[in-house]
């Protein structure tokens, strides 16, 4: 059984919708912080994607200004990302200094990896993964 983690943050209801489809479908998986993210595991996980890290990022101001209306100075580097302004290794430096840029949720057992909340890719994701034993009371 594949150990699955989620990156997720506190109050972003697509990280808590993804929580808890995860919990009530019985997939063990162990919740971290973005915020914790370090330069080795954004390395590791911007692998695992085709396009590699720009793909963690948001697509558009737009969509980062909508799930993170207080936070103004980030803005600016996702269009410099989004543009190609920027190397792979400097996108991947960027998102270790400002992980609130990366896409929540980020489900990864390391192999596979699951940007945002999207029902239809956690579904065929885990359609056979084995899940925990679930007795009812």
């Amino acid at each position: 059984m594949d150990q699955w983690v989620l990156y997720g943050r506190s109050g972003n209801p697509s990280s808590d919708i993804a929580k808890a489809w995860l919990t009530n479908n019985g997939i063990p998986f162990e919740s971290t912080s973005i915020y914790d993210l370090t330069k080795e595991e954004i390395a590791k996980l911007a692998d695992l994607i085709p396009g590699g890290a720009r793909k963690l990022v948001y697509p558009n101001v737009f969509s980062f200004a909508m799930i993170n209306p207080q936070r103004q100075t980030e803005r600016a580097y996702i269009d410099k990302i989004q543009s190609n302004d920027l190397s792979e290794e400097e996108v991947r430096e960027l998102l270790a200094d400002m992980p609130s840029l990366v896409i929540t949720p980020l489900i990864t057992n390391y192999k596979t990896i699951l940007v945002g909340y999207d029902l239809d890719s956690l579904v065929n994701t885990f359609r056979f993964v084995k899940v925990k034993d679930v007795t009812m009371a």
